[in-house]
């Protein structure tokens, strides 16, 4: 069968490291199901990672629903869905938020990406060019509804951050998402979060278990990104269109993110081998069968 992408690589393939500069991190964040609060934690997690000096863009991939928008309160001129029907290059698409933070709203389409063609994909990847250099870590928001065009997207990225809560039908859905990403080409670095915990220790039982079956059957390690304690402010906040860290500051989910992103700050530093940012991504697609 025909490989829908080898336009694209044929592009880039001479030029990539000419025309992209800069090293964007690009995280996708995913859950196997709906109404884990992703978006939420993304978004705010955005926000406190902006507070302590990164450069941050959130990309709503979730097409046909404006999550960003509405936990903003704010209604940006141009979507992702622009973008990818070659009105608006990505980066004119960018709308500023607190803190100094850019988001691509997902739109208000009824179009997703899986149901396109995979043009959409190499489009996404052509304008992800355009950013490069202007953040330090870039996230792609995608929707609970996922298959193959996104699992590859996925795959594509310098990590993984996997959203879910304790209950096991979300442990189960994000072990299948995990699943289609390394059947669509192989997934990057995994990180898990676990949302809307009772307890710490719920928490770390809840992500020993996933890492326990992801180890076995998908022969993948899963580092843990750290657990978000319920807290009733988290639901107060999107009542009042605010994130959580702005509106309730001294909240405990607050202070659960705090540590977080003290977690993501303190990573291992990125060897000079591991090809990570956007022009790396460029390469890999380049070079993905």
């Amino acid at each position: 069968m025909p490989d829908q992408a080898e336009p694209l690589r044929q592009l880039v393939r001479a030029s990539v490291d000419d025309q992209i500069a800069g090293n964007s991190r690009l995280i996708a964040v995913a859950s196997g199901k709906g109404g884990v609060g992703k978006s939420n934690i993304v978004l705010n997690l955005a926000l406190t990672l902006a507070d302590r000096g990164s450069r941050v863009a959130i990309i709503d991939g979730d097409l046909g629903f404006s999550n960003l928008d509405i936990l903003l309160g704010l209604r940006p001129q141009y979507s992702l869905q622009d973008v990818l029907d070659n009105r608006i290059g990505l980066a004119d698409a960018l709308t500023e938020g607190p803190r100094g933070i850019w988001f691509v709203s997902g739109g208000g389409g009824e179009t997703f990406m899986e149901d396109q063609s995979n043009w959409q994909l190499r489009r996404l990847v052509e304008q992800l060019a355009e950013i490069s250099g202007r953040f330090d870590r870039v996230y792609i928001d995608f929707g609970a509804g996922f298959g193959r065009h996104t699992a590859e997207l996925m795959g594509l990225c310098d990590e993984l951050l996997l959203v879910t809560t304790p209950e096991p039908t979300a442990l189960a859905d994000a072990y299948a998402l995990l699943k289609l990403v390394l059947q669509a080409g192989g997934a990057p670095r995994t990180r898990l979060l676990v949302n809307r915990v009772a307890t710490v220790s719920a928490g770390m039982d809840a992500s020993r278990k996933l890492q326990l079956i992801v180890r076995q059957f998908l022969r993948l390690d899963m580092d843990v990104l750290g657990y978000l304690l319920e807290d009733a402010a988290v639901q107060r906040a999107v009542a009042r269109q605010q994130p959580f860290v702005l509106s309730e500051p001294q909240s405990l989910a607050t202070r659960c993110l705090a540590q977080i992103a003290k977690n993501v700050l303190c990573e291992h530093p990125i060897e000079p081998s591991e090809r990570q940012g956007i022009k790396a991504l460029l390469r890999r697609f380049i070079t993905w069968r």
